[in-house]
């Protein structure tokens, strides 16, 4: 529990000392067992070949010990000093020779006692003796005894111990210190991340974290963290100008009928004024009947879930030609399908006929005499032209003709709302496809293309 109410960049340089000083600790275990063992090796090694080596000058004569004199007591002593000591017993129990006048006799004889069956060991306190029988046809002469103190290497060990203990300190320390200096380095963007987080607010989404340090996994979440601001600030920007164009398309119509209920109401006037006012007032509801379904298609084209299942994109477009001869009829326009061919589409046939009758309306308020809607297809595409023979797009409906509201100037804009084209290319592009505007080649009339990916390349 309280480790949740630390940091994150806390809980990360307590994780990586403990690991640190979990490295330490089994570290300066194992050196210092590989110290213990060295030095009892070499201590017992030591014992063992002083007595060997004394064995190989003590010579057995006429059922006896020989007494050590001349250069083989010279090497006796050689062998012995230096916290090493040594002695010789003859098979009695009694002293033939020893470095020391007065060595411990009754440690040696406990000593020769434990080594009657062969080389022996044994511990008295802090000293070590090793007992060697002298024996010889298996009969018993003596017994060679070394011992040596153990105080020299127990300093040595806790020496390393305390050597091992110090660096191990100073080592977890400099790893905690530089732990928590590395990670609050390296989460220095995250923290970034998260004040910039705390301070945006929708009104103001311009500020980036400009990441310029290396392509790592945190810079890699910067600059990705860069972008998702770029698109919020883009998606608020969207809304606001939808908000004002809105706001802007509606205030219109209501003016209109806010002032036409004043004249109507500032003096009497007769059944015929009174009839062409509501006539005028039925118009601008009409416009704000339209206004509001045009803008309820594209606020639900951008937030449904749009249901796709297989379909055929030919049967789609006649289907949206038939629905509007009628009013091509009333227009007195030559609507007719060109060049239709069988293509298979994953699609929401609902929402992707209204894009296709969407252009069709666009095109039959423009069109001089003729409306053509054609459908191909290729391996990895379907594409779907609806063209007409009218005065075609300026150079700024190319670029704007598919965005909110926006209308060409008065002389090529129609009646309507603004919202066609914008509806349709939501359509489309919620169908993974693309919407393309052009003039046609000759100069005479516009061209409007959806293109779609085939059903076989959809399902991949």
């Amino acid at each position: 529990m309280m480790m949740r109410r630390l940091t994150f960049s806390t809980r990360l340089t307590l994780v990586y000392t403990a690991i640190v000083a979990l490295a330490v600790i089994l570290l300066g275990t194992v050196a210092f067992f590989t110290v213990h063992v060295a030095l009892n090796s070499a201590f017992e090694t030591r014992l063992d070949t002083t007595v060997k080596a004394i064995r190989s000058i003590i010579d057995v004569r006429h059922g006896r010990l020989e007494d050590l004199h001349g250069e083989d007591l010279v090497q006796f002593q050689a062998l012995l000093g230096q916290g090493l000591n040594g002695a010789v017993l003859r098979g009695n129990g009694s002293l033939m020779s020893s470095n020391l006048s007065s060595p411990p006799l009754a440690k040696l004889t406990a000593a020769a006692t434990a080594a009657s069956a062969g080389i022996a060991r044994l511990d008295r306190g802090s000293t070590e003796f090793v007992a060697l029988p002298i024996t010889e046809n298996h009969v018993h002469f003596g017994t060679i005894v070394a011992w040596a103190s153990r105080d020299l290497d127990n300093e040595a060990e806790w020496i390393t111990l305390f050597a091992l203990g110090g660096a191990g300190l100073v080592v977890i320390i400099a790893a905690a210190a530089a732990g928590g200096t590395i990670t609050r380095r390296m989460l220095q963007p995250v923290t970034d991340m998260s004040s910039m987080m705390s301070e945006i607010e929708a009104t103001d989404l311009a500020e980036r974290l400009a990441w310029n340090g290396p392509d790592d996994e945190l810079g890699r979440l910067s600059v990705t963290f860069d972008r998702l601001l770029d698109r919020l600030e883009a998606a608020f920007e969207s809304e606001r100008r939808f908000i004002a164009d809105a706001s802007h398309e509606l205030r219109t119509p209501l003016s209109v009928m806010r002032a036409e209920v004043e004249l109507a109401l500032m003096h009497e006037r007769t059944p015929e004024a009174y009839r062409a006012a509501l006539e005028r007032l039925q118009r601008e509801t009409q416009r704000l009947e339209a206004l509001a379904k045009s803008l309820i298609l594209t606020t639900r084209d951008e937030v449904d879930a749009l249901p796709m299942q297989p379909g055929s994109a030919a049967t789609l477009t006649e289907r949206a030609v038939a629905s509007m001869q009628p009013l091509a009829r009333s227009r007195a326009v030559l609507l007719a399908c060109a060049g239709t061919t069988e293509a298979g589409i994953l699609t929401h046939a609902e929402t992707l006929e209204r894009a296709i009758v969407a252009l069709i309306d666009n095109a039959l308020r423009f069109a001089r005499h003729r409306v053509t809607v054609t459908v191909e297809c290729t391996a990895a595409t379907v594409r779907i032209a609806v063209s007409d023979d009218g005065p075609g797009f300026s150079d700024g409906a190319l670029r704007k003709a598919t965005s909110r509201f926006w209308r060409d100037d008065p002389a090529r804009s129609g009646p309507g709302t603004g919202l066609g084209l914008a509806i349709a290319r939501s359509i489309v592009e919620r169908h993974a496809g693309t919407i393309e505007l052009r003039n046609a080649q000759d100069g005479d009339g516009a061209i409007v293309i959806i293109t779609l990916p085939a059903l076989a390349a959809a399902a991949l």
